[in-house]
């Protein structure tokens, strides 16, 4: 298994696009693994999760065909991670008129709303579109998948985070999310993966539905004393926020003693 970070950002991307803070000025002057692009994982070249607005530019940078790409999981709509007009160049005009795998589409209830929104005549771009809820377990592409229930956008979208299992490996995906609620600790009871990636969106802020140094410090504690990681597996934090996150070796500093990597724009891990 496969797993390569197309983006390791929060919302506004690092550095944000407006902003002149001391986190975007720095990072500009590094460059390097300090400029983050919104998230998005790219799974064996046939899983994506995640379809913000980034994915465009991230594809051509690390030279990616996501023509390949038969299973879409999306962990909410916000902008950042569901931006529909990527699936707008699925249709006919601007594939050459070649035909392309058909790609099935899950997340909860959300995504089909936004995509009836958007106008899209979803067998034209040939796409399937699969509501699925928290806890719910299903197969796609030989990958057994699992979705967990988030901290996040509470009260008026349903946002999720997946594992994924091909038989032989499996990781845990995170984001985006506050501390888990209790009952998908429950259900990743007994659970065990190669790869844990969880978001660290805050850093040295606060925010309850999103993670930051010292919940991320915590999660890490409670994942290994739970036997969550196989042995010699590996916690990534991603998902960075310019906003109290500082540059990228500067997070590193913070969480490497914890046994936590960091992860960046085409960092790729083999399984």
């Amino acid at each position: 298994m496969r797993l390569f970070f197309l983006g390791t950002a929060a919302a506004e991307g690092y550095p944000g696009i407006f902003c002149d803070c001391a986190n975007c000025r720095e990072a500009r002057e590094l460059g390097g693994r300090n400029l983050r692009m919104r998230s998005a994982l790219l799974v064996n070249d046939d899983l994506l999760i995640d379809f913000g607005p980034d994915l465009l530019a991230s594809a051509q940078r690390f030279n990616k065909n996501l023509s390949r790409v038969t299973t879409g999981l999306v962990t909410h709509t916000h902008m950042d991670h569901f931006f529909t007009g990527n699936f707008e160049m699925r249709h006919p005009d601007f594939t050459g008129r070649l035909p392309i795998l058909t790609m099935r589409l899950y997340g909860s209830r959300d995504v089909a709303v936004e995509l009836e929104k958007a106008g899209l005549d979803l067998s034209l771009l040939r796409m399937e579109v699969h509501p699925v809820q928290a806890f719910d377990c299903w197969q796609s592409g030989g990958y057994t998948i699992n979705a967990y229930r988030a901290y996040h956008a509470v009260g008026y979208l349903e946002a999720l985070f997946y594992s994924v299992d091909d038989g032989r490996h499996s990781f845990l995906y995170a984001t985006d999310t506050g501390p888990f609620p209790e009952d998908t600790w429950q259900a990743l009871k007994g659970r065990s993966f190669d790869v844990i990636i969880l978001e660290e969106t805050m850093g040295n802020g606060k925010y309850s539905q999103h993670i930051d140094f010292d919940n991320f410090i915590e999660h890490a504690a409670r994942m290994r004393s739970a036997g969550m990681l196989r042995p010699g597996g590996r916690l990534i934090a991603h998902h960075m926020s310019h906003s109290a996150n500082p540059t990228h070796e500067k997070v590193e500093a913070v969480l490497g003693p914890h046994g936590v990597e960091v992860a960046y724009d085409g960092l790729e891990i083999n399984l």
